[in-house]
């Protein structure tokens, strides 16, 4: 069984383009049921691979879309999916539509998987992110952001490192002695294409 990823894919281009791969998402939110029979039903990855005329055996795929959003001309795309971001439906999206450049976020903590292929930031500037137990996770752009934010959690004043911060946290959580109290801090480390 795969550790399950967050994958956000943000689809920027011609508006026309854009809104034709909006109108292949809407299409599948009206169906039914799944173009392809599958495990995970109609927000399979494949569906939209099968429906933007690729082969769902030749791309990966292994996923499903959880939200989508049209804003302007940005089309987000919400993804849970085993391991990492499933390159494949990045390139059929790509393929297909010329004009659109997808950016994307992958997130899969078991393996501290964080990457983006964002390198301005442009649409994910947030490059570090506090993992907590306690579901009050929070993303920040800056590391000054983020040592401000721990510095208050901590008490005491942080370092903007992210190796101060690392400690900091572990230093905070030994002391807490409450298996409730868990951080974790990330940076994304940003892939060139």
């Amino acid at each position: 069984m795969p550790n399950w990823a967050e994958c956000t894919y943000k689809c920027v281009g011609d508006l026309k383009e854009v809104r034709s791969l909006y109108k292949a998402l809407k299409y599948i939110d009206k169906r039914k049921t799944s173009i392809i029979k599958n495990g995970f039903g109609k927000w399979w990855l494949g569906n939209l691979v099968v429906k933007l005329g690729g082969n769902w055996e030749k791309y990966r795929c292994r996923g499903e879309i959880t939200y989508y959003e049209l804003n302007g001309n940005i089309l987000t795309i919400c993804q849970n999916t085993a391991w990492c971001e499933q390159e494949g439906v990045r390139e059929i999206i790509e393929e297909k539509f010329p004009s659109i450049k997808v950016y994307y976020r992958e997130e899969e903590p078991g393996c501290g998987v964080y990457y983006t292929n964002d390198a301005t930031g442009e649409y994910f500037p947030e490059r570090y992110y506090l993992d907590s137990y306690d579901d009050d996770s929070e993303y920040f752009t800056t590391i000054e952001e983020a040592a401000a934010y721990v510095s208050e959690i901590t008490g005491k004043d942080v370092k903007p490192d992210k190796d101060a911060i690392g400690e900091a946290l572990d230093e905070y959580m030994e002391e807490q002695n409450d298996e409730d109290v868990r951080y974790s801090f990330h940076e994304f480390t940003v892939v060139d294409e």
